[in-house]
């Protein structure tokens, strides 16, 4: 497989790993709703910048939100990714629950695969009970 398709099967693979997480967050708490953040790409004026976006958002009781998302910048300087989970109040005040990302800029499809792998099972070992409650 190419570069291409390598990278296309890691971001679907991440979309539905986002998925199945939020669905399984919101039926281990009282989540009242779950709303997808993507996927969605968005483009530069630079012709070499790109960035992918995906998540989704968890309406919990007390007027808080859990949002869980993916991001992923392509540019010739560098491919680079983060992945977070954070709770936002009615008054737009986050806590951040999770921010990790590459130690390094990813140089290959391959590499940035596993790194998206990294950061989403970090994702599905957070523990979120005290948030879902």
């Amino acid at each position: 497989m190419n570069d291409v398709g390598h990278t296309a099967v890691a971001l679907r693979d991440a979309h539905f790993r986002l998925k199945r997480l939020a669905r399984t967050w919101a039926e281990a708490g009282t989540a009242r709703g779950r709303e997808p953040l993507g996927p969605a790409w968005q483009y530069s004026d630079l012709p070499d910048e790109a960035c992918y976006l995906d998540g989704q958002t968890l309406e919990l009781a007390g007027g808080l939100t859990l949002i869980a998302q993916l991001a992923v910048s392509f540019a010739t300087t560098g491919t680079d990714m983060l992945a977070s989970v954070t709770v936002e109040d009615d008054e737009g005040n986050v806590t951040e629950l999770l921010s990790t990302g590459p130690e390094e800029f990813p140089t290959t499809a391959a590499k940035l695969a596993t790194e998206i792998d990294r950061c989403l099972t970090r994702m599905e070992r957070l523990d979120l009970s005290p948030a879902l409650r």
